[in-house]
């Protein structure tokens, strides 16, 4: 598959990287990454993600920047170019329009989540992978190009943030192979952390603790929720992406293993929605109760997004938590 990808991507003069909605840093990195490769490819490149990239990630964007967009660029990258979708389990999680018929190229998949839809001409879909950034650098170390150090920089960056800085049960042997490959390519560990764990504003704070002093628990401590509302985000001067890794603080909590922060925003359409983040330690399933609201992800880490009031929604997923525990709790007598 590596070979047939590389044989797409170099043939393609023209390249649209695409992210996930609310991007992360697994996905941002790899799109970056390989933004960054097709410029040294002598590609015409445009990197586009449906929402802002977060604070946390700005130093990505001197390697290669990112385009806020939501809706494709009109005969971009056109017939012989190609749609590389990064970390992204279903079209409807990228640009608006991506399989409406607006792109006359062929779209390539790339991802490791295991509930990928596989919606690409070619599919790419590695749920063995803690990162898709281990995927990305796979890649791009066996091209005839290699990996320089910028690129190696975004790519260490995807990892670590998708595996917990090595601490998730999804890090494997191959976490640490890829890990080695990018040090020697020129990553710098204490950099990169420093980029990303020491940037928080004092508003962002402040709206953590407004969300954390909601905390609650329920079915019997094993579950936690907390929310933030638009008025918060107004307060504090923030945005939801102010709001990343928040809701692992809940996990933090004595017997706690399954927890959701819910963030009430306007959609797309102009409306008011609230996006689920869940977290959860096994043998709880946070993709579970994030599918049964349309949402995926990961076993340990999902989301979903509701079209609901914040009270509704609130309701919506706590019952659903409820329920996962209870089956839980069946399943263990």
């Amino acid at each position: 598959m590596i070979e047939k990808i590389l044989n797409i991507i170099e043939n393609a003069d023209n390249w649209l990287v695409l992210t996930h909605e609310k991007p992360d840093g697994d996905t941002l990195g790899c799109a970056v990454a390989l933004a960054h490769f097709g410029g040294r490819m002598s590609k015409r490149v445009l990197l586009g993600c449906p929402d802002q990239c977060p604070e946390r990630y700005a130093f990505l964007q001197n390697i290669a920047p990112v385009v806020t967009m939501r809706c494709l660029p009109d005969g971009f990258p056109g017939t012989g170019g190609v749609a590389i979708c990064i970390d992204t389990s279903n079209a409807a999680r990228s640009v608006p329009g991506l399989l409406g018929g607006a792109l006359e190229c062929l779209i390539v998949n790339i991802d490791h989540h295991i509930d990928n839809e596989e919606y690409g001409l070619v599919n790419w879909v590695d749920p063995a992978a803690s990162a898709t950034g281990e995927m990305v650098t796979e890649l791009l170390f066996q091209s005839r190009w290699g990996i320089d150090p910028d690129e190696a920089t975004a790519l260490y960056a995807a990892i670590v943030s998708d595996n917990g800085s090595f601490s998730f049960p999804s890090t494997t042997l191959k976490s640490h192979e890829c890990a080695m490959k990018l040090l020697n390519a020129g990553a710098s560990p204490n950099d990169i952390a420093e980029k990303l764990d020491s940037n928080l504003s004092v508003g962002a704070l402040r709206l953590w603790g407004r969300a954390i002093s909601r905390a609650e628990t329920f079915a019997r401590g094993v579950c936690a929720l907390c929310w933030i509302t638009l008025e918060d985000f107004e307060g504090t001067g923030t945005t939801r992406q102010d709001t990343e890794n928040l809701v692992n603080f809940l996990l933090r909590i004595k017997g706690v293993r399954l927890a959701a922060l819910c963030s009430e925003g306007i959609g797309w359409s102009d409306e008011r929605e609230v996006r689920v983040s869940l977290r959860a330690r096994a043998p709880f399933n946070a993709r579970a109760v994030a599918g049964s609201f349309g949402g995926g992800g990961h076993d340990l880490a999902s989301g979903c997004t509701l079209q609901l009031p914040i009270s509704d929604a609130l309701d919506a997923i706590r019952g659903n938590m409820e329920k996962h525990a209870s089956a839980r709790f069946s399943a263990n007598q």
